[in-house]
């Protein structure tokens, strides 16, 4: 068969890999190979809002992106990231189910008795530990990448939880290190063009900066960050997922965090940030391919942003000072030290690298606590700052606080945790009046958001967190657009706007997850959806659910020769199949090709396993059988049928020793309507095709008096238009491309670029051809050699 040279090329080319040949030059751990066992990368793309990645969709910034959601079946929800919308809380829910794990990026912590930065490796190895007493580990056993927790991987890279400047040494990876030089050698000839383009874009902003009277130590140390976090860091984290992939790992969690850096730096709507999305876009498409083509396991891939990102002013550059002097002025009634408060520093790529034993970081991470004095302590990163009050205050001395800080220190939000653990509030001051959360959340959050509720209810625990502070400040102004960070930055998130709280989750349309009539996914659901499809915790769960219906009279037929369900890269995988029907969603599937108690497929019966995973009946016919290996043909349906006949097709005599063939009848009921559906594939001699086709229209079949209209005819027919078998049947039944007056027919056979139409549907005229199409997803290219053929047929 002419397949199985595409199969021995792409059997040869994954053979020798650059990854694959690395991974065995230099013994590195491999999974064993479990082809039925579902493997999933996930990979997230830091900062980006829902509301800019369709923005970037539009514009064509990310094709690959839009690829997968017009052709692979991909669907586009909310993600939800929770409160505080920051990394170190979404990660925490995520990888731990823990919510509003943290108050914020920074922060008091009172067990420590010190300030928590979340870029510091030593916090954020120590909120790890606590997070591991608390819930199970998502990325147990598998790799995590650029994350701020590990997630409990056995592997992490560039993780801040686990940075160490020895740690490369001291697990003596120097020597893979020369050799993934030298195995990616092309790769890294791309990163290094891309790092010069990168600093000629680095450099012009710069001088930019410059010219519009901006700090130029500040503009100048921008540059090597903003080059490692967009390209050098992004091409080695996309170098190791693929490796990853190649080894088999159950899970990879990866981070691309380069829009997020520009976006701080120059806002998440800027050009900057924008040109960014190009190189993310490319990596996920890497990544994807990588993990379609992986030999060792079947990887789902998900694509999310943990939050969004707002356009924001800096407070310290309208007004002139920090925020930290604001709110010691606004305290009047207290006497502070002429230090004031901690001021926040913006963090760079070197804290981010894990140089955590160097004096740079007792620099950076100021932390210690000045215990004799009484000034509050003030952690103040991004549009939210939390204020620890060292003595307690008569609420009448709280207001009065609250509004020194909004009409003396120009604060547009102050807030202030209210009530117990049953009956928790928040009120907050605005130069607009005063507000009782939850009951006039409406004032103050987006009423129209699709998580509106529950955002109230994570702002206000977050608000109780233990560790948040006595007030709590916000930069947001509720009636206008003004919104103020409290860093020196032109983006800013972990506010309460919807666009900061409002990310994507691009998932395939097949998977359940978010349960419930929720227009929005959250930390926990993808959680859990990762949990059911590495663990398949009940036959209900490792379901793939159809979606039918289309409409009281549309009926959707699709008929696929499944080659066994070995695909054109040789892998044996009746769930890929499974999964390529349910992105077109039939309500009808004929099958051809099936192996049921097989030794060659592992002794399954691949009918029943692609049936239940899709929740359908089925009925299947062998048209060969041997002992107790079976070979033939199956009808699935949404629908409730019955079977009305299974049979042999008649061979000619000389041809006796080549296949047996053989046609299933079935009667569904379509909304009271029942309608006669035949499957067959018929046999490679042409005579002997011909002689089946006249069979089907005899009195054991098509003309038999229980087969009354409408009728629809389908299968491998193995005859192109315009032969003697396709004129028989045309003349009988329509075909429902030629109904759908297509001047070239759709080919379906055989591979990546299939050149004969070999696969039919012919159905009675009293139905009307809505659409047609030849199945064109990356997995309906890959999981057979024969495409599948879909129809949409609507009863007058």
């Amino acid at each position: 068969m002419l397949e199985r040279v595409e199969i021995f090329i792409r059997l040869l080319r994954n053979y020798l890999s650059r990854s694959g040949i690395f991974v065995r030059l230099f013994g590195l751990s491999v999974y064993a190979e479990d082809h039925f066992k579902k493997g999933l990368v996930i990979i997230q793309i830091d900062a980006l809002s829902k509301k800019q990645l369709e923005k970037a969709v539009s514009v064509g910034k990310v094709p690959f992106l839009k690829n997968l959601l017009d052709k692979q079946h991909y669907q586009l929800l909310s993600h939800y990231s929770g409160m505080p919308c920051s990394t170190a809380s979404v990660q925490a829910e995520l990888f731990y189910g823990v919510k509003s794990a943290v108050p914020a990026f920074r922060f008091y912590d009172s067990k420590s008795n010190r300030i928590f930065t979340m870029f510091n490796p030593q916090d954020a190895l120590e909120m790890e530990h606590r997070l591991e007493k608390q819930g199970k580990a998502l990325l147990d056993g598998g790799c995590s990448y650029s994350n701020i927790y590990s997630g409990g991987a056995g592997e992490s890279h560039f993780c801040i939880s686990t940075l160490g400047v020895s740690s490369f040494f001291k697990k003596k990876r120097f020597l893979s290190f020369f050799g993934l030089i030298i195995f990616h050698f092309y790769s890294l000839i791309r990163t290094a063009i891309l790092l010069l383009i990168e600093v000629f874009l680095a450099l012009v902003d710069f001088f930019r900066g410059l010219i519009k009277g901006r700090d130029l130590w500040k503009e100048l140390k921008f540059v090597p960050s903003r080059v490692a976090m967009c390209v050098l860091l992004r091409e080695l984290v996309v170098i190791g997922a693929k490796i990853d992939i190649t080894r088999g790992v159950p899970i990879v969690h990866l981070n691309l965090m380069g829009y997020h850096e520009q976006s701080h730096r120059r806002g998440p709507s800027s050009r900057f940030a924008q040109w960014t999305l190009r190189g993310i876009d490319d990596a996920v498409k890497r990544i994807w391919i990588a993990a379609h083509i992986s030999a060792a396991r079947e990887y789902d891939v998900w694509i999310y942003s943990d939050h969004g990102q707002i356009d924001t002013v800096s407070y310290e550059k309208k007004f002139g000072k920090s925020v930290q002097q604001s709110v010691i002025e606004a305290f009047d009634y207290i006497q502070f030290s002429s230090k004031g408060g901690h001021h926040t520093k913006r963090i760079g790529f070197l804290a981010r690298a894990g140089f955590r034993r160097s004096k740079f970081f007792k620099h950076i991470f100021t932390s210690h606590i000045n215990g004799d004095s009484d000034e509050p302590i003030i952690t103040a990163l991004g549009p939210v700052g939390h204020i620890y009050l060292k003595s307690k205050l008569e609420p009448q001395e709280i207001e009065r606080f609250a509004l020194n800080l909004i009409s003396h220190a120009n604060i547009p939000m102050v807030i202030l945790p209210k009530g117990n653990d049953r009956n928790k509030t928040v009120g907050i001051w605005t130069e607009n009046g005063h507000f009782i959360i939850p009951d006039q959340a409406n004032e103050i959050f987006d009423a129209d958001a699709p998580f509106f509720s529950e955002m109230v209810q994570d702002f206000i625990n977050a608000c109780h967190h233990t560790d948040s502070g006595d007030l709590i400040i916000c930069g947001r102004q509720v009636k206008n657009n003004t919104y103020y960070t409290f860093a020196i930055e032109n983006g800013s998130h972990g506010g309460i706007s919807t666009e900061e709280a409002e990310g994507f989750a691009l998932l395939p349309k097949n998977m359940s997850v978010g349960r419930g009539n929720k227009k929005y996914v959250r930390p926990l659901d993808l959680r859990a959806g990762a949990f059911e499809l590495l663990g398949a915790k009940t036959e209900e769960h490792d379901k793939t659910y159809i979606h039918p219906l289309r409409g009281d009279k549309v009926l959707r037929i699709m008929t696929y020769n499944v080659h066994g369900c070995v695909g054109m890269d040789g892998r044996l995988s009746p769930r890929r199949v499974a999964e390529v029907i349910s992105q077109y969603e039939p309500d009808i599937v004929a099958l051809q090709e099936l192996d049921v108690g097989r030794l060659r497929s592992g002794r399954e019966d691949q009918a029943m396993l692609i049936a239940e995973r899709l929740n359908m009946e089925h009925y299947f016919h062998a048209s060969m059988r041997v002992a107790e290996e079976s070979f033939g043909n199956a009808i699935l349906s949404s629908y409730p049928m019955k079977l009305i006949k299974k049979g042999s097709l008649s061979k000619l005599q000389r041809f006796s020793s080549l296949e047996s063939r053989g046609a299933l009848w079935v009667q569904v009921e379509f909304n009271t309507l029942l309608i006669q559906i035949i499957n067959t594939h018929l046999g490679l001699n042409s005579q002997e095709r011909l002689m089946q086709s006249r069979e089907l229209f005899s009195k054991s079949w098509l003309r038999n008096p229980q087969c009354i209209e409408p009728v629809i005819l389908c299968g491998d027919f193995n005859a192109i238009p315009g032969s003697k078998v396709f004129k028989l049947i045309h003349n009988n039944l329509a075909s429902v491309q030629a109904k759908a007056k297509r001047r070239q027919r759709r080919r379906t056979w055989f591979g990546r670029y299939p050149f004969a139409c070999l696969d039919h549907i012919f159905a009675s005229s009293v139905f009307e051809v809505v659409s047609v199409e030849v199945c064109d997803s990356y997995l309906a290219r890959l999981a057979s050699d024969h495409r599948p053929l879909l129809a949409d047929l609507k009863m007058p």
